[in-house]
């Protein structure tokens, strides 16, 4: 599914996530210029991230679909190459994204936190891309509604055919490209007035809430993964939104010296 030039197919997908990583990278030369940093380092550190975010982001894939996983053809190079080409965790990706932020600290020795503050806008910005490329292909599908803005797939490589869905991948695009104005915005706040980046801390919680609420219009269970009624997405998002506010809170006591 795709558009196709000539003899050449060029999947929806990855050409949403080709605009994506072009805006993002656009994006990022102008909040790094902004604050006065090394464009040179953001592209560094862009590298060790995105890579870091695509092996996490298949990895959890595989984790929680592996009941959906053929392994008597797993040699079948055909069925090989399909598995891995397709199938992502964003999740996962945000989890190996930040341990490629921390290798690529470790490793060029570049303040990668002060980085990540500033260009923080740059991951739902390009998420929106994402999910949009999922829209067209008609992964992470909706629930069967047949209101508003309702869906009907007649080609898909996952949704159901002719059945009217709810646009879930449409509202958590819309949704990132409004968490990546809200973080650019308060950005600009702090940085006029002299004030601390929590800009990862923020993102993490409007992401984390807005996924988790999001979970429940999704109609895709068997590649999500259902534990106790909820997804493997929403588990994640209440850890989260746990581990940023408890953080918070023991970082206030310690500034204020009541720990």
């Amino acid at each position: 599914m795709g558009i196709e030039i000539g003899a050449v197919m060029i999947p929806w997908y990855g050409l949403f996530i080709v605009l994506g990583v072009a805006a993002g990278a656009v994006a990022g030369y102008f909040l790094i210029r902004r604050n006065h940093m090394e464009f040179d380092d953001f592209i560094q550190i862009a590298c060790f991230v995105g890579l870091g975010a695509m092996v996490g982001a298949k990895l959890l894939y595989l984790i929680v679909s592996w009941r959906s996983i053929d392994f008597s053809r797993i040699t079948d190079l055909e069925y090989l190459n399909a598995l891995m080409g397709g199938g992502f965790v964003f999740y996962g990706g945000l989890l190996g994204g930040l341990i490629g932020l921390y290798l690529c600290g470790k490793i060029l020795h570049i303040p990668v936190l002060d980085y990540a503050r500033v260009s923080i806008p740059v991951i739902p910005l390009v998420h929106a891309f994402g999910r949009i490329g999922c829209a067209f292909v008609g992964c992470c599908y909706g629930v069967p509604y047949d209101g508003p803005g309702a869906v009907v797939y007649t080609e898909s490589i996952a949704a159901p055919t002719g059945v009217p869905l709810f646009p879930v991948q449409a509202v958590e695009a819309a949704g990132n490209l409004v968490i990546a104005a809200v973080l650019g915005l308060y950005g600009e706040i702090c940085r006029r007035n002299g004030k601390r980046l929590k800009s990862l801390q923020l993102y993490l919680i409007l992401y984390a809430a807005f996924r988790f609420v999001l979970e429940f219009a999704r109609y895709d269970d068997s590649e999500r993964g259902i534990l106790m009624g909820l997804s493997t997405s929403q588990w994640i998002s209440i850890v989260i939104c746990a581990v940023v506010i408890v953080t918070e809170i023991l970082s206030h006591r310690r500034v204020s010296g009541t720990v």
